[in-house]
This record gives C-alpha cells, sequence and structure tokens, in this order.
C-alpha cells in the first residue's frame, strides 16, 4: 500500500456504497485499506461491490476473504465456496500473545522463531474467519498441525510476483460444540510478512490475489 489515496481512487470503480463507507472512515490509514482491496479487485476482474455483515466482508456472487498488514492488502476470492486470508508483519509482539493463542504442542513446534509464530497466528485467523463464529478460544478450539522442520519458500516479490510452486499443506482443526471441522491451509513469504489462505478440507481450487 505505497500509493496515495487520490491514486488509489483512480485505480477503483467506486460504488455509492464504496464511497459511503470510504467517507466514513476519519483515520487515513483505514481509507487507504480500502480502497487498496477495491483497486485488488478490479485489477483481477472481479467487478462486484464488497459488502458487510457486521465486519464480515461479502460478495453477491462467489465468496471473498480480506486481509491488511501494515503496508500490504491481500485478497482471495472463490466462485465456489468460503476461502479465508491472513497476512501479518513478522515482528517480537507476536510473542506477547503466543501464550494466550496457542497450546504447549504449537509453542513447542515454533521453539520462539518469529516466523513459526506468527505462521499459527495466521492459521488460527484463517481459521476464525471461514467458521464465521465470534464465540471461539483460538488456544483450546483451533488447532494447528504445522511440522516442526515446517519451511516455505520465500520467491515473493513485487519482481517476482507470480508464485507457481507446490505448497506444503497447513492442517487445521476446530473442536467446538462436539463438532470437529478440518482446514487445509497454505503459507508464504512476502516481504517482511507471512500470509496463510485456505479453505474448509475437501475444498479444492480457488484464485488468491
Amino acid at each position: 500500500m505505497e500509493e496515495t489515496e487520490e491514486q488509489l481512487r483512480a485505480m477503483c470503480d467506486l460504488t455509492d456504497e464504496d464511497n459511503c463507507r470510504i467517507g466514513r472512515c476519519s483515520a487515513p490509514k483505514r481509507r487507504i485499506e480500502l480502497l487498496s482491496v477495491r483497486a485488488l479487485l478490479k485489477a483481477v476482474g472481479i467487478h462486484q461491490t464488497i459488502h458487510y455483515d457486521g465486519n464480515k466482508p461479502y460478495i453477491e456472487s462467489g465468496y471473498i476473504s480480506i486481509s491488511h498488514s501494515a503496508n500490504m492488502a491481500t485478497i482471495i476470492y472463490n466462485p465456489d465456496f468460503p476461502v479465508g486470508i491472513d497476512i501479518e508483519v513478522v515482528a517480537p509482539r507476536i510473542r506477547r500473545i503466543a501464550s494466550r493463542a496457542f497450546s504447549e504442542t504449537e509453542l513447542a513446534t515454533a521453539a520462539d522463531d518469529l516466523e513459526k509464530l506468527t505462521i499459527l497466528w495466521n492459521c488460527k485467523e484463517c481459521v476464525f474467519k471461514l467458521a464465521n463464529d465470534e464465540g471461539i478460544d483460538f488456544r483450546e478450539m483451533i488447532e494447528v498441525d504445522m511440522p516442526s522442520d515446517f519451511l516455505f519458500q520465500d520467491n515473493f516479490s513485487k519482481e517476482n510476483p507470480i508464485v507457481n510452486y507446490p505448497l506444503s499443506i497447513i492442517n487445521c482443526s476446530l473442536k467446538k460444540s462436539g463438532i470437529t471441522k478440518y482446514f487445509s491451509l497454505f503459507a508464504m513469504k512476502m516481504e517482511e510478512n507471512t500470509v496463510v489462505w485456505g479453505s474448509l478440507d475437501g475444498c479444492a481450487g480457488g484464485t488468491g490475489n
């Protein structure tokens, strides 16, 4: 998100609903985030208005998920089934919430590695978004099965934005009210960020941008 607000507006096809939502934002950074997402939608050919159910974004046809970090905006879209995405800056602050968000097994797997801790958080955020349920305890209900030797390829850059290599699956589960749901997620590095995306287990395909 390096463009100015004026530059981003020129990159979007804003609807009245878009203009109304953006106009209600007093924080410049939040306006940049909203405009960046709408610029991405146009760039990948998704000509739909983003609506909101509370804070959850949705579109009339297909499924979308949105995430922002300090300097990047990301979206994932699929025409057939729900998808989730989360992007985070790799930073020491993740250690402050680690014991509240991650199980002892997950903490042992991450071994205090900042990137792995951040990926764990990415995964839990993705599951939370896909579950669409506010009453979820990250530590007790979401389990992330990330191998201790997990590695992801770091070849995304502005000069090389196309990622076309095989990705390792991170298996996750959500246990709530006696029901267990399973999720298949993927991870990669984007400059100083980690990003994780995916869907309920058994879903395949999807286009992430």
